[in-house]
């Protein structure tokens, strides 16, 4: 196409040219009757050679329009377009990046299909495994009716229906977070406020955990620090990350969380003396539905690293990670400072 359109500048200079070489002519030889003729014909032929190029690049274009539509719509069919590959043509390369376009589209189709049907499922199996405790807990509550139980029949049921009662709350822990996976669902209300009080929000819903384990949960943080952030959605991405963290943690182990202000972002970091993580899967952790195979015998669905990520994400700062198995990890929140974020929004 550049080269028809350079051609075409050619062709309407020498036009130009022409003209004023003709007018000049027309000019110099005004009296001469044979001269005015020629002259007549000559911008006549011209001008008829101007109506057929437009003719013929007009019919050009129309043509190559049409195998774009038709190409286009065969792509979006699913068929490949052969006779136009491999081609030094401004039609093959425009076909080329649109198989390419619609290549990309159908993947990421398919991953929303995919991940979809597996929420779906995922949801479908938790509703009916809420079932399950709920009458255990129903159950056991109508056999402490029984006047003749015995008070060690007591510590049982009472036992039993503390783990039933365990086990829904991660159930429904586990629901609430799937139903976060659909978009428009994380409505941010970002404010100027201390940090302090998002980690107290985040440590007091895991530190009953903790101290189940004997774990210690130390935290270094300046009251005056304030960052730009939605309260209640940071904390709950400080939380799942501590939760993972108690979680894989062994007992008398210790949970760490500083706070550093720095020039554009607020980090804040959460270290832990746990397994560790391989360098391999770093980055893996923070998919959604992924779990280790070491981890298959911990409770949980592969969500709350992915949802930590998302819930930072959108506020303009970033999560990272650095471990070595065996020797525990360190998780980094980095929030950007309000004066920052008030210059990329």
């Amino acid at each position: 196409m550049q080269k028809t359109i350079k051609k075409i500048g050619k062709y309407l200079l020498l036009l130009l040219y022409v003209l004023l070489l003709l007018t000049g002519m027309r000019l110099a030889l005004a009296e001469n009757r044979l001269a005015n003729y020629m002259l007549f014909f000559l911008i006549l032929s011209l001008g008829l050679i101007n109506l057929g190029s437009y003719c013929y690049f007009r019919r050009r274009f129309i043509r190559f329009s049409d195998v774009v539509c038709q190409s286009t719509e065969k792509i979006l069919q699913g068929h490949s377009i052969l006779q136009q590959q491999n081609k030094e043509t401004l039609t093959s390369k425009m076909i080329m990046e649109l198989e390419k376009a619609e290549d990309i589209f159908s993947y990421q189709l398919a991953e929303s299909r995919r991940e979809k049907s597996e929420l779906q499922k995922m949801i479908s199996e938790l509703t009916h495994q809420i079932k399950n405790p709920a009458a255990n807990i129903q159950m056991y509550c109508e056999m402490f009716a029984d006047p003749d139980i015995s008070p060690e029949e007591e510590r049982q049921f009472a036992a039993v229906i503390q783990q039933q009662l365990a086990k829904l709350g991660f159930l429904l822990d586990a629901l609430v977070k799937s139903s976060r996976l659909e978009k428009d669902m994380i409505n941010l209300q970002m404010e100027n406020s201390r940090i302090v009080e998002t980690l107290a929000l985040a440590v007091n819903n895991v530190i009953q955990k903790a101290e189940q384990k004997k774990i210690e949960i130390a935290v270094s943080c300046r009251p005056a620090i304030q960052v730009y952030h939605d309260m209640k959605w940071t904390a709950e991405a400080i939380e799942n990350i501590l939760d993972n963290a108690v979680k894989y943690t062994p007992e008398n182990g210790k949970v760490g969380i500083s706070v550093e202000a720095g020039e554009m972002y607020t980090v804040i970091k959460i270290t832990d003396t746990g397994k560790g993580i391989e360098a391999a899967h770093s980055n893996d952790i923070f998919k959604r539905f992924y779990r280790e195979k070491s981890s298959s015998k911990e409770e949980g669905l592969g969500l709350g690293l992915y949802l930590a990520r998302n819930i930072i994400t959108l506020q303009g700062g970033y999560l990272s990670v650095h471990s070595s198995l065996g020797k525990g990890s360190s998780f980094s929140v980095c929030l950007p400072n309000r004066m920052f974020q008030q210059s990329i929004s």
